[in-house]
Formats: structure tokens, sequence, C-alpha cells
């Protein structure tokens, strides 16, 4: 037996398989961005996008939550690569759709292949607390703020990420008081 052969027979077979699974959901993960970067080059406007991760989200065939999580991490990495977003065309100075496929490109090449860890190096980094009274100098605009729906996707997904049913975050937005 050579030693190569005895390394091997002294890897146990589930682990082998579980490797092997592992190199799968990589090669899909390149596989699925790789596919929506080919797809932004038929995405003009803000518009498509919508369209475009709402037909996905309906195909998905996951819990609502997590498709909405997906849908915005599409949407994050679709207005980079269509050059359809100020604040990201700003940060990654993006003038043009193909400069924007270039940057996410680019990101895919470091290694960012899944959806989750594309659109996190794509998104514009929060700004580091300031030391001082907690006061800001200015409000966030409407302009600047994210979207309601982007809002609730994150607080879904996380809420299910972390064990929460539907009816349990149902039974807590009933306990709300919007007023104050």
């Amino acid at each position: 037996m050579s030693k190569s052969e005895n390394i091997q027979s002294n890897t146990s077979a589930p682990t082998l398989a579980g490797r092997n699974f592992g190199k799968f959901l990589k090669d899909k993960d390149k596989a699925t961005t790789a596919r929506l970067l080919e797809d932004a080059q038929k995405i003009h406007t803000v518009e498509d996008i919508k369209h475009y991760c709402d037909g996905a989200k309906e195909t998905m065939g996951k819990t609502e939550g997590s498709a909405t999580s997906m849908a915005s991490m599409m949407r994050t990495i679709l207005k980079v690569a269509t050059a359809n977003d100020d604040k990201l065309c700003t940060y990654h100075k993006v003038k043009t759709p193909a400069q924007g496929q270039k940057v996410v490109k680019a990101q895919i090449d470091k290694g960012f292949t899944g959806l989750d860890s594309l659109s996190k190096a794509l998104r514009v980094p929060s700004a580091p607390k300031v030391e001082g009274d907690g006061e800001s100098e200015s409000e966030p605009t409407a302009k600047d703020a994210k979207s309601l729906a982007d809002l609730w996707s994150t607080f879904m997904g996380e809420a299910l990420t972390n064990g929460h049913t539907k009816d349990d975050i149902a039974a807590f937005i009933a306990t709300l008081d919007l007023s104050k």
C-alpha cells in the first residue's frame, strides 16, 4: 500500500463525503454569483432589478424571510453591477454598468462567491461611532434611508435565523405601540 493510499484509508468516508459536499456548496455559490453577474447584463433600471428579484423570490422555494433576505442580497449586487444606486456607485467609483460588473467580478475573484459574502463586500461600510454626547450633526434624510422593505427583510431573516417563528413575530408586533 502506498503512502497516499494509507492516508486515504485513514480518512473516514463521512469526512471525505463532507469535504465533497463543502466543495459542491462552494461551486454552487460560484455558479450562482456568476449567473447573477451574467443576468445583470440584461438588467438596465431599478425597476428591472425589482422585477428580477421578485421573480427569483417567487420561485426560490424557501421560507418567506429567507427568500426576502436572499432577494435583498441580490438587489445589492445588481445595484452595483448595473450602476443603479448613487450611494453604492459613489463608494465604488462606478459610473457605467460595465464598471459595476467589473467591481462585482473583482469581489468574486477575491473569494466573495456567495450571495451573502458578496453583498456584504459590496455594501458601503458604516461610519465608525464617534465619541461624544450621542447627538449626530445631521439626521439621515429619506433619500439616504434604507427602504422599509430592506429593514423588514433583515429583521425577518435575523428573527427566523434565531429560531423565532412567524407566529412569534406576529405576536411581538401585536405588542408594539407605534404612538411613542
